[in-house]
């Protein structure tokens, strides 16, 4: 026999009796609806206060992720202007590494661009044929090559018995100055070295090779200073850098003793 609940209510000022008989299961079944809504009532009253904190706090995580994108703009400019610094440093490291001493006087010459008329102190020396020679040449520092034949190269291989040149290794199309006036000898293909440009200063040739284009040709005269050429690396070459000669009476000699 199943068990039944009865449930008896009587109204205020009646005496009818209303009976109601439950069986045992439906009660069961109503206790675990209720529970399982008040569960569910709670979980969504805690998700809703949850969601309602988040909102609270949009506005000031809006505001503060406006504050981050500006300071990341500023970092941005900040790092700009930082790895502009450093690209001038560079530079500026590169052009002094072409010097083979460290000379104060010499730096300011250079950043003051005085570069045409700078002397170093072992264009100074007596010791040599090559000084006595053109001492007279000293006068006119015009055809006196001492001057860098590219700005900011970097000596990659310098002068010795099996390579009488200067070698400066230097991006591609970097300009290439004559480092003294005189006269284009040659402009056109030398063979091994490549596109190359030498001018003739009055007892003194310099020669400028492996260029990817010249701009002088044979017989003009050139300023010194003036953009003869460009970094490349034609002919013979492994990569783009300047190959440098000076020749004095058809002899060569060491660039570095005298830029």
């Amino acid at each position: 026999m199943k068990r039944l609940y009865t449930i008896q209510i009587i109204p205020e000022g009646s005496t009818k009796i209303r009976t109601y008989r439950i069986k045992r299961i439906w009660l069961k079944l109503f206790s675990w609806t209720i529970g399982i809504f008040v569960v569910l009532l709670g979980i969504f009253m805690w998700k809703f206060t949850e969601i309602n904190m988040q909102l609270a706090n949009a506005s000031k995580l809006k505001i503060d992720n406006e504050w981050l994108m500006e300071r990341h703009i500023e970092y941005e400019s900040v790092f700009t202007d930082l790895d502009s610094i450093y690209a001038i440093e560079n530079q500026m490291q590169n052009i002094l590494k072409t010097y083979l001493e460290s000379d104060s006087s010499k730096v300011r010459s250079f950043l003051d661009k005085n570069r045409l008329m700078h002397i170093s102190s072992k264009k100074v020396r007596s010791d040599t044929d090559f000084e006595a020679e053109i001492s007279l040449n000293r006068q006119n520092l015009d055809v006196f090559p001492n001057m860098l034949p590219v700005i900011g190269g970097v000596i990659s291989q310098h002068y010795s018995e099996d390579h009488k040149a200067v070698d400066f290794a230097a991006a591609m199309n970097e300009p290439v100055y004559a480092t003294a006036s005189g006269k284009a000898i040659f402009a056109g293909d030398k063979g091994d070295l490549g596109f190359t440009v030498e001018i003739d200063h009055g007892g003194i040739v310099t020669r400028y090779a492996h260029l990817a284009s010249f701009s002088v040709k044979k017989g003009v005269s050139v300023r010194k200073g003036e953009i003869i050429g460009f970094v490349g690396s034609t002919g013979n070459s492994n990569a783009a850098h300047l190959h440098y000669e000076v020749f004095f009476n058809g002899n060569s000699i060491n660039p570095e003793d005298y830029f």
